[in-house]
């Protein structure tokens, strides 16, 4: 009888650890919505020899806001926007207003650390005649 109890009991433990959800984002989608605070945003501006990177250090107030139906409204400092995006997984979303088109296709944004408190979106980095193009933003909750 002991046998059969004890039997069951690790049964039963290796139930449970293998239904047990892996570490990271189980729906990227539900984890991205909401208000990120701005830590950073990196970029450049300009095109050709007047191409220059400009990186934003975040201030209170700050924020991208990720909605339900696609758009992201942002500000940061007295500037407003409204952005597009696609979730692809949790390690790519599609913005428009970020990504660069290469040879034709679209290059996506890639997303690191991404866990409930930390997100970091980085645009693929296109070096042109015209200048260097990309951006990456560092957000936090």
């Amino acid at each position: 009888m002991k046998k059969n109890f004890l039997l069951l009991a690790v049964c039963l433990l290796m139930m449970f650890a293998a239904c047990k959800k892996p570490d990271g984002i189980a729906n990227p989608k539900i984890k991205i919505i909401g208000k990120w605070n701005v830590v950073s945003d990196s970029s450049h501006v300009g095109m050709g020899i007047n191409n220059t990177p400009v990186n934003y250090a975040g201030q209170p107030g700050d924020y991208f806001d990720f909605r339900s139906n696609g758009i992201i409204y942002t500000r940061e400092g007295d500037a407003l926007d409204t952005l597009n995006y696609t979730l692809i997984s949790d390690t790519k979303i599609a913005i428009p207003q970020f990504d660069a088109i290469l040879n034709g296709e679209v290059q996506t944004s890639t997303i690191k650390n991404f866990t409930s408190h930390s997100l970091y979106i980085a645009a693929p980095r296109i070096i042109t005649p015209g200048g260097v193009f990309g951006r990456s933003v560092k957000l936090s909750r």
